[in-house]
């Protein structure tokens, strides 16, 4: 089932020690050497009591499941490349039924390849039931997901990988694509892997840990650690020995905007497995790029010359606002969206001035300057509560759509999420053919109860009285 061997990377040169949460940004664990695939995921959100019975249809969200297709060379045949698609699913996006005392659903996984003339080069099937015992897990509040790794063996070229989902219960189908070149290292000495994102590295005695990032968009990285790996593969045996690596942003328009300091890493082994540590440009604006990995001839010089490129590799990449630093770019209907979102902690008088400018320009400068007031930490580059809160909003949205709210912050559920933060515990029953959930928060003497009021869980109500108090920034 694994498809990248070890990492014995980093060497005593370097080590990195990182720890993100992957909650909200989905992410896959993997401890190697031997690899273990682990799930990554916290959180406080607990259920003392026994689920009831209930079937929960999936949420509409922008992006159901997510997925990734990476080459390498093959272990056993040099003139093969192997090719993982990794795909995480997450409970949110299936359809469970009550079985007994468990919850269960089930996918199956159609992964595909075909190349440049659209032939298809392998189709590779997998049935994925899933088990699970208690309510709120199904319907997305732990963010837990289901994770599947797939490997091909193929010639070099260019390829196009498609991975579909589709929900047995629901039978609802979703598709991703993606396309990548499957270079040739025939008759070239020195050559580079696809390029993982990464999220996070930690050290277990002489093993790693590593938390793939299976997005393009990585904006959720930019403040707390962006890594990428890939592998080399060297054939100029050990008189080469080391090389710089360096990295470049692209724009659209095919312009170079950044090109990052040499790293030094070792590639004196035939195939050597690299991790390098990405800093961004603060003010990068959103957008896509192409993020480009370069493997160099060692200098001392900053300046680098394709002369000094013994081999490269790109890798698309997107920024979008998600509340991460990001708040003094908001354009357009970004920004807008952003005041409207701002309810929960701002007066309508305050939305109302902000959003009542005359021009953007001015529209900006008064959002900025209203999250700029309520900065915990205002000497530093983070604005912490703009973060908390706009990140609380994407949970809302990603997991409290109701069928009576449309957008998930609007609803009751993602009120009090967004207001709140994650509940102490919660408890629910039924009654009646209705699902009744309630969230406990001691540290606020704040107790909430939701009333599903269709029995399919995807219409909660809050039955207990509205919430007086505004979002605050509290750690």
């Amino acid at each position: 089932m694994l498809a990248i061997p070890l990492y014995q990377i980093l060497r005593p040169r370097r080590v990195v020690y990182t720890t993100i949460l992957v909650c909200f940004y989905y992410g896959i664990s993997q401890i190697l050497s031997p690899i273990s695939l682990l799930a990554q995921v916290n959180r406080i959100l607990t259920t003392p009591t026994s689920p009831p019975p209930v079937q929960n249809s999936p949420p509409a969200s922008s992006q159901l499941f997510f997925m990734d297709a990476l080459f390498f060379k093959d272990e056993t045949n040099d003139s093969l490349r192997r090719v993982d698609i990794f795909t995480l699913v997450p409970y949110q996006s299936l359809q469970f039924l009550k079985r007994d005392t468990v919850f269960i659903a089930d996918y199956i996984a159609t992964l595909t390849l075909k190349d440049q003339n659209g032939k298809t080069v392998q189709t590779i099937r997998k049935e994925r039931p899933i088990k699970e015992e208690r309510i709120e897990v199904t319907l997305g509040a732990t963010g837990a997901y289901d994770y599947l790794q797939t490997t091909f063996r193929v010639p070099p070229g260019t390829y196009t990988a498609y991975a579909e989902i589709t929900d047995v219960l629901s039978k609802r189908s979703m598709i991703l694509q993606s396309s990548f070149k499957a270079l040739t290292s025939s008759g070239v000495q020195f050559a580079l892997s696809s390029v993982m994102y990464v999220s996070s590295i930690q050290q277990h005695g002489n093993r790693y840990t590593i938390t793939p990032y299976l997005s393009e968009d990585i904006s959720a990285l930019t403040q707390d650690g962006l890594y990428v790996f890939f592998e080399t593969y060297n054939s100029f045996g050990p008189e080469l020995d080391s090389l710089d690596f360096a990295y470049e942003i692209i724009d659209s328009t095919g312009k170079q905007i950044f090109l990052s300091k040499r790293q030094r890493r070792y590639v004196a082994a035939p195939r050597e497995q690299q991790i390098l540590s990405i800093t961004l440009p603060p003010q990068l604006p959103i957008g896509s790029y192409n993020m480009r990995i370069l493997a160099l001839r060692l200098d001392t010089t900053s300046t680098v010359s394709e002369r000094d490129i013994l081999a490269a590799s790109t890798r698309t990449m997107r920024l979008q606002w998600k509340g991460l630093g990001l708040l003094a770019m908001l354009k357009g209907d970004d920004l807008m969206r952003a005041i409207r979102q701002m309810r929960y902690v701002a007066t309508p008088q305050e939305i109302s001035l902000i959003a009542g400018q005359p021009t953007e320009e001015e529209r900006q400068r008064r959002f900025f300057e209203y999250w700029q007031r309520l900065d915990p930490t205002p000497g530093t580059l983070r604005n912490e509560a703009f973060e908390e809160y706009y990140q609380r909003i994407e949970y809302a949205n990603r997991n409290f759509r109701a069928i009576s709210f449309g957008d998930g912050w609007m609803s009751d559920m993602g009120m009090v999420y967004t207001i709140f933060g994650p509940p102490q515990f919660t408890r629910d029953f039924r009654r009646d053919g209705r699902i009744i959930w309630t969230w406990v928060y001691p540290q606020y003497g704040r107790e909430f109860v939701f009333v599903d009021y269709t029995g399919f869980g995807n219409d909660f109500r809050l039955a207990s009285g509205m919430p007086l108090e505004r979002y605050r920034y509290r750690r």
